[in-house]
C-alpha cells in the first residue's frame, strides 16, 4: 500500500484547524500546531516526512511570517511548499506572504475543493520539481550534477564563443584513507564543507560540479596566471573542515582554447593533470601542456598495443640475483619485466607498470611473469643448478581481480615445484590500502607454503606495528631508504634497528639498490642477511643467471670485484634538471652504472647542485621549460658558472621541430625529445661527451 503523504496545520483556531481536518484527512495524515513555534519542533521531528504546510498568519507567539523567515533559514525546511490562509483578501496580504516565501494563498472560509485541488497541485508540483533537482544538483553537496555541469559549460562556451575559460579539476591524495581512518560520515562533512568553500570563492565566476568522491569540476572565467598559494589556502581551508589533518589537494588547469574539444574530453584532460602531479611535494597544481598530452598520447598507444605485445612475446623476464652475506651459494633471485618494444626499444618499467596497474592489465602481466618464473625454476632443477628461488611481484590490482591462492597452486602443480620456491612480493604501499584484506590473503598463501616478502620498506608510510600483524618471512628494504641511511654517520640511522627489530620478529632481511662494497660491509656489520645491487649484478637474462649458479656466493663476488675504492659508484655525475617526477624516475634507469646520476626538480636545487657537485659533472639533462622558464636565468647561470659552463647540455622537450631548434639556437649541445627512448638518449650522451672532448683536445693542441 502507498504510503499517505503528511500535511502540517499551523493555525491558533482549532475550529479551523478541525474543519481543514476534515477537508484533508481521507487523503493526508494530517499533523497540527497552534503556533510557529509548536510547527518548528514538529518539523525538527517531521521534517523528512511532511509534503505541504497550511500556515495562519495571524497567530500569538510567533506568527506566519516569522516562522516562513525561520523556515527558509533552514535548508531541510526551505523546500516544503507553503499554503497561506488568511481572512484578508486584500492584493497586498497575498503578496506578502508570496514575497516571503509562501507557495499559494488561499482565502477563508474554506471552499473544500479548492482547498484539494490547491494541496494535491502544489504537491504535485513540488515532487516534480524536487524530481529536477535530483537530475540537476548532486545530493551530497547540492552542487551541479556531472551531466547538468556538461550541459551548461557547453551552453556557456557556445554563448560567449570569444570568452576564453578555465577547466579546474581536484583530486584529493588518498581520500580513501580519510574515509577509512575517520569513517564515512566525516568523509562526507569533508565533500560538503569543500563544496561550500569552493562555492563561495566561485560565486559569481564560474559554475562547479561535485563529479564523484573526492572529484570537483570548476569552469569560470579565465585568468593569465594562477599561484600555489592560492590552492595552497583552498588545502589549509579544507583541512580546517573536519579532524582528518594533513589532506593534499592537487589542481588541474585545462585553459578551453579549443572550442572543438568535447568538454568531457576537457574535463579529464584537467583530471589527468592534477593526477599527474601525485606526490610531488609543495606543488599544487599545474597546467595541462603539449608534454602531457603527449605522455598521455603515449600511454593511449601503450594501451593499444600491450595485449598484443604479450602475445608476441615482447616482455621478457629478467633476473636480479640476491646474495647471502654470510657467503652461501647463489639460490634467490628476483624476476624482474622488461619490454622491448621493435619500435620504441626497451621500455622502462617506471613507465608501463603505473600504467598497467591503473587499467588492470598488470594482472595478466604478472601471471605471465609467474609462470615463467615457475617453468625457470623447473628447468634449473631438472638442469641440476640446485634449489634456486624466484621472487616474483604480487601487484594490488592481482589480490582483488582474480582467486590468487587458487592461480598460485594451479602454477605449482602445473610445473611440479614446491610453494617455498616461489616467493611473492607484497609492497609496502598495497599493505596501507587495505590491510585487513592484505592479511588474511597473505595468511592463506603463507599457509599453502608460500614464501612472502614485503617489498619497498622504508618507501611509504605504514607503521612498524604493521610488521607485527604481516605473517611475513622476509622484509625487503627499499632502495632510496638503503641510500639515505648509508650517507649517514652508522649512530644516527635506524636501520639497524630496523633489521634488529625484523630479526626479532623472525624475519630474514634483504637491502636492494646495493651499489658499493662500503654499503654492503656496513650491511653485513648490521647482520642484513640478504644483499641485492648493480655492485653486486644487475638484472640479466636468464642465460646469464645460469652461468652464476654454480656454486657463486657473494665471497666469490667480492674477492672479484677487488679493494673497496676499485669498484664504488661511478665517480662521474650525470645531473638532471627536470620538473617532472616521471622523467626524474626514468633516467636513472637509463644511465645506472654507466653515471652517478643527481637530480634536481627546480631552479633552486639545480643551483644548489652545481654548488655541490660542481667539476663532478660531465653532462647535463635539462628541460627545455626550465631552461626558458624566468627569462632563461637558470639557462644563462649554467653558461656562465665556472664549473659547468663546458659541461655539454642535453635539452629534453615536445617532438616538436620548433622546439628542436629553439633548444639549438639557445646553445644546447644537443636535444632529446620526451618520453625519451633510453638506447637514443644514451646514443646522444655518448655523442655529445665526445664532441666536447674532442674540442677541448683540439684547443690544448
Amino acid at each position: 500500500m502507498k504510503a499517505r503523504k503528511k500535511l502540517l496545520i499551523v493555525e491558533d483556531n482549532q475550529l479551523n484547524r478541525e474543519i481543514l481536518c476534515a477537508i484533508l484527512e481521507k487523503q493526508y495524515t494530517v499533523l497540527q500546531a497552534g503556533n510557529g513555534e509548536e510547527a518548528l519542533d514538529v518539523l525538527e521531528k517531521q521534517k523528512d516526512a511532511i509534503s505541504l504546510i497550511l500556515l495562519d498568519v495571524v497567530m500569538p507567539v510567533m506568527d506566519g511570517y516569522t516562522f516562513l523567515e525561520k523556515m527558509r533559514d533552514v535548508p531541510e525546511y526551505s523546500s516544503i511548499p507553503v499554503i497561506v490562509v488568511s481572512q484578508s483578501d486584500d492584493e497586498a496580504d497575498e503578496s506578502t506572504a508570496l514575497s516571503h516565501g509562501a507557495s499559494d494563498f488561499v482565502v477563508k472560509p474554506y471552499n473544500a475543493q479548492v482547498i484539494r485541488h490547491r494541496v494535491e497541485s502544489i504537491i504535485n508540483l513540488n515532487e516534480s520539481a524536487a524530481m529536477m533537482n535530483l537530475l540537476r544538483y548532486d545530493r551530497l553537496t547540492g552542487m551541479y550534477s556531472k551531466e547538468y555541469f556538461y550541459q551548461s559549460a557547453r551552453d556557456i562556451l557556445m554563448d560567449n564563443p570569444d570568452r576564453q575559460y578555465d577547466i579546474i579539476c581536484s583530486d584529493f591524495e588518498n581520500f580513501k584513507l580519510v574515509n577509512e581512518a575517520y569513517g564515512m560520515k566525516t568523509g562526507d562533512r569533508l565533500l560538503r564543507g569543500t563544496a561550500e568553500l569552493l562555492g563561495k570563492d566561485m560565486r559569481g565566476k564560474g559554475i562547479c560540479s561535485h563529479f564523484n568522491s573526492d572529484l570537483f569540476v570548476c569552469m569560470l572565467d579565465h585568468r593569465e596566471s594562477y599561484s600555489d598559494d592560492l590552492f595552497k589556502q583552498i588545502t589549509d581551508n579544507i583541512n580546517q573542515l573536519t579532524s582528518a589533518k594533513n589532506i593534499v589537494v592537487k589542481w588541474g588547469i585545462y585553459v578551453a582554447k579549443d572550442r572543438k574539444v568535447s568538454i568531457e574530453q576537457m574535463c579529464d584532460w584537467a583530471l589527468e593533470t592534477a593526477r599527474s602531479i601525485k606526490g610531488q611535494y609543495g606543488k599544487y597544481f599545474a597546467y595541462y601542456d603539449d608534454e602531457l598530452r603527449n605522455r598521455m598520447i603515449h600511454e593511449q598507444e601503450i594501451t593499444a598495443c600491450m595485449e598484443q605485445a604479450l602475445a608476441e612475446g615482447q616482455f621478457h623476464v629478467w633476473l636480479q640475483p640476491k646474495y647471502r652475506l654470510d657467503g652461501a651459494p647463489l639460490t634467490d633471485a628476483e624476476a624482474l619485466v622488461r619490454w622491448f618494444h621493435p619500435d620504441w626499444g626497451m621500455q622502462p618499467p617506471s613507465v608501463f607498470i603505473p600504467l598497467f596497474e591503473q587499467n588492470g592489465f598488470i594482472t595478466k602481466l604478472d601471471q605471465y611473469v609467474w609462470e615463467e618464473a615457475c617453468r625457470m625454476i623447473r628447468n634449473w632443477d631438472e638442469a641440476g643448478f640446485g634449489a634456486v628461488n624466484i621472487s616474483v611481484n604480487v601487484s594490488r590490482v592481482d589480490v582483488y581481480n582474480i582467486d590468487l591462492c587458487s592461480t598460485m597452486m594451479g602454477l605449482i602443480e602445473k610445473y611440479g615445484i614446491e610453494p617455498k620456491r616461489l616467493h611473492l612480493e607484497i609492497t609496502e604501499s598495497v599493505v596501507t590500502e587495505n590491510p585487513d584484506l592484505i592479511i588474511q590473503t597473505v595468511k592463506d598463501l603463507r599457509g599453502l607454503g608460500f614464501v612472502i616478502e614485503m617489498d619497498d620498506f622504508g618507501s611509504g608510510s605504514s607503521s612498524l606495528n604493521m610488521l607485527s600483524r604481516m605473517p611475513l618471512d622476509i622484509l625487503k628494504l627499499d632502495m632510496q631508504f638503503i641510500k639515505s641511511e648509508m650517507a649517514k654517520p652508522a649512530k644516527d640511522g635506524i636501520l639497524r634497528y630496523i633489521i634488529g627489530l625484523a630479526h626479532s620478529l623472525k624475519f630474514e632481511v634483504v637491502a636492494e639498490g646495493v651499489e658499493t662494497k662500503r654499503q654492503m660491509e656496513r650491511l653485513d656489520a648490521m647482520d642484513c642477511d640478504y644483499v641485492q645491487g648493480y655492485y653486486l649484478a644487475k638484472p640479466m637474462e636468464p642465460k646469464e643467471m645460469e652461468k652464476l649458479l654454480a656454486n657463486h656466493s657473494v665471497a666469490k663476488i667480492v674477492s672479484e670485484n677487488g679493494p673497496a675504492d676499485e669498484k664504488e659508484a661511478p665517480e662521474e655525475i650525470l645531473f638532471l634538471i627536470d620538473e617532472d617526477d616521471l622523467v626524474r624516475r626514468e633516467v636513472p634507469d637509463i644511465f645506472r652504472g654507466s653515471f652517478q646520476v643527481e637530480e634536481a626538480a627546480n631552479e633552486e636545487e639545480a643551483l644548489t647542485g652545481v654548488g655541490m657537485f660542481g667539476n663532478r659533472i660531465s653532462v647535463i639533462l635539462m628541460s627545455l621549460s626550465l631552461a626558458k622558464k624566468n627569462e632563461g636565468r637558470l639557462w644563462e647561470t649554467l653558461q656562465t658558472e665556472n664549473k659547468v659552463w663546458n659541461v655539454p647540455i642535453i635539452l629534453l622537450g615536445d617532438a616538436d621541430a620548433d622546439a628542436e631548434e629553439e633548444a639549438l639556437s639557445m646553445g644546447a649541445d644537443d636535444f632529446e625529445t620526451m618520453p625519451c627512448r633510453s638506447r637514443s638518449l644514451q646514443l646522444r650522451v655518448e655523442h655529445v661527451r665526445g664532441r666536447k672532448a674532442g674540442a677541448r683536445k683540439r684547443r690544448r693542441t
